[in-house]
């Protein structure tokens, strides 16, 4: 199943990489390697992480991953990576299903 990244999620990302850039560069580096990581098995399992509790729909997912919370969706075809969730209040009505 094909993944996608939402520019949200792909923002919110690259801005969390950088503030662990800041204080740890090294960590940054494998932190983002090991996301996209992550963020790719799921096209093999991809109900394998809990409904999510930002949305009532089965297809949309969270996936935890060190202390973050991915949001994601699941088509018919292909999974969307939505957005990135860190300790801090989380408007649903932001991302476009």
């Amino acid at each position: 199943m094909k993944i996608k990244f939402d520019p949200e999620f792909l923002y919110l990302l690259t801005e969390q990489i950088e503030v662990i850039a800041l204080d740890k560069p090294k960590a940054a580096k494998a932190f983002k390697q090991e996301f996209f990581e992550k963020c790719r098995s799921l096209g093999e399992m991809p109900y394998r992480c809990r409904k999510s509790i930002y949305y009532d729909d089965n297809n949309v997912r969270d996936m935890i991953y060190k202390g973050y919370t991915v949001v994601y969706v699941i088509r018919e075809d292909e999974i969307v990576i939505l957005s990135l969730i860190n300790h801090q209040n989380f408007n649903s009505g932001s991302i476009e299903l």
